[in-house]
């Protein structure tokens, strides 16, 4: 391979010492930013043959100065922080990790959906204060029975079904493009509303893109019944944040359950920080060692591939 170089902006986990070594014994040089600011790697943007990067933003204006670059190679299932148009007039190809974390997502949105429809926040604050069993119960009530709708229908949302179902939960399904394989066990609606209507649970599991931003508008989260939980672990945009704390102020709903946000991370004292009935994670459903493992080999592999106008090994963008 001839002498090429990749920036590596931010990345998977606590270090990129793999991807380094990796790339050095293929003769391929780093430059590690430690950074998605674009102020703190745009200056090597020019003279870079392939990047590495996690949440960094690829614009139009950014993409227009990389003359050498041949692939731009992401960590993670999306790529919205990347503009494909522009990368595609570039001749840069652009690629992302397919299935890298399926379990570790369907199991986040498990443990937070648990986590509120159990009201443990309280138990656990309670004990910690050093008092044992709150003076007042909350109103908790049994999983089994309830309605859960799952919004995509992929491999995230097929494993969060399978787990649905062990507790006894009734699956609603809204997918326009899934097939109806599993009728004999989840119900599949041709409408998000009719999905919505009276349901316990909604959880998010489609991609960011014009057709999905705020998917659950202020109309929509009005459908959910009383006492409602919305978990999205998928893309910050899919949620309006503001029409849903509205319903938790109203009462309509009662929980806002996150992973991701449109910015990150929020504000020091944002609302979505302090709210009471909002639970928040940073951005760590995709996360073990295994998944990180598995998206930084990948990566790496993707980015030689790329350099050598080979096959890549996972999909592409364009």
């Amino acid at each position: 391979m001839n002498k090429f170089t990749c920036l590596i902006t931010d990345y998977q986990g606590n270090d990129c010492n793999y991807e380094v070594s990796e790339l050095s014994k293929e003769g391929v040089d780093t430059i590690i930013a430690k950074s998605k600011e674009k102020d703190d790697w745009v200056g090597h943007i020019k003279n870079v043959d392939a990047v590495l990067t996690r949440h960094a933003v690829f614009d139009e204006q950014v993409l227009n100065l990389m003359d050498r670059c041949k692939i731009i190679a992401r960590y993670g299932t999306g790529y919205d922080n990347i503009d494909i148009l522009s990368a595609k007039k570039n001749n840069i190809l652009v690629s992302y990790v397919d299935d890298y974390c399926a379990d570790e997502v369907a199991e986040h949105t498990f443990s937070l959906i648990l986590y509120a429809m159990r009201n443990l926040s309280l138990f656990i604050n309670s004990v910690r204060e050093d008092n044992w069993t709150p003076p007042v119960l909350p109103p908790i009530g049994r999983m089994r029975g309830k309605q859960i709708t799952i919004i995509g229908y992929g491999k995230i949302g097929r494993k969060v079904a399978k787990i649905a179902l062990s507790f006894g939960l009734s699956v609603r399904v809204y997918d326009p493009y899934a097939l109806n394989d599993d009728m004999n066990l989840v119900s599949f609606y041709e409408s998000i509303e009719e999905s919505l209507k009276g349901t316990d649970i909604v959880t998010l599991h489609i991609p960011l893109v014009d057709e999905t931003k705020h998917i659950l508008n202020e109309e929509r989260i009005g459908l959910i019944g009383e006492g409602g939980v919305i978990v999205n672990v998928s893309r910050g945009g899919l949620v309006d944040i503001e029409a849903a704390i509205r319903s938790l102020d109203n009462e309509k709903i009662n929980s806002l359950v996150l992973d991701v946000l449109e910015k990150e991370p929020p504000e020091l004292g944002s609302i979505v920080r302090k709210h009471p009935k909002i639970v928040l994670t940073p951005h760590v459903g995709y996360y073990s060692l295994e998944s990180v493992a598995l998206s930084k080999e990948i990566c790496v592999n993707n980015v030689l591939s790329g350099l050598k106008n080979t096959i890549l090994p996972s999909p592409l963008a364009v």
